[in-house]
């Protein structure tokens, strides 16, 4: 329990740090800041195991968990895991256009939104401009004159997700 109860209460600092900041400072690289902050908080998980004490000291000899490298991986890897079940929301409630969309919905629910409505709100022309941006800016596309191709890390990456979704049958939505 020791190595779990860390790896939890460092997600809870993780997850009150994080907001703090974005909500203190503009940040443009959120992916970069996520995974920084994320590191950044290793070394609490480090101490807040150091200060908890040993599972026998508050569980039954039959469920405390030794005190050992396995105990101490296995919160680190719940914390991994939170991190990583976090991002996957994060990037969901940020950037999809479903949960942007019901949002307005239900901002208006009684009246609803006519397709015309909803078209000038998500117009594909803008979604496309800024999912660009985006892509340049982590460096995986390049503008030139207003024609834009992959850099060889875009490049890498592409090739990994076709893959994947290749094997996973995915097809070629985004």
């Amino acid at each position: 329990m020791r190595g779990l109860l860390a790896g939890g209460l460092t997600f809870l600092a993780y997850f009150l740090i994080q907001g703090a900041v974005f909500h203190t400072w503009k940040i443009s690289r959120r992916a970069v800041a996520l995974v920084g902050l994320w590191l950044l908080c290793l070394p609490v998980y480090a101490v807040c195991y150091a200060l908890l004490p040993d599972d026998s000291a508050l569980w039954p000899p039959e469920l405390a968990a030794p005190s050992d490298p396995t105990t101490f991986f296995s919160g680190a890897l719940l914390y991994f895991f939170l991190f990583m079940g976090y991002a996957q929301f994060f990037y969901m409630a940020e950037s999809s256009v479903g949960v942007r969309t019901m949002i307005e919905l239900a901002a208006d629910s009684e009246r609803g939104l006519s397709m015309e409505e909803l078209t000038a709100l998500y117009r594909y022309d803008w979604m496309l401009d800024r999912r660009m941006r985006r892509m340049i800016h982590a460096g995986y596309v390049v503008e030139q004159a207003g024609w834009y191709r992959t850099t060889s890390r875009g490049r890498m990456v592409a090739g990994i997700l076709a893959w994947c979704k290749r094997l996973l049958t995915l097809g070629p939505g985004g």
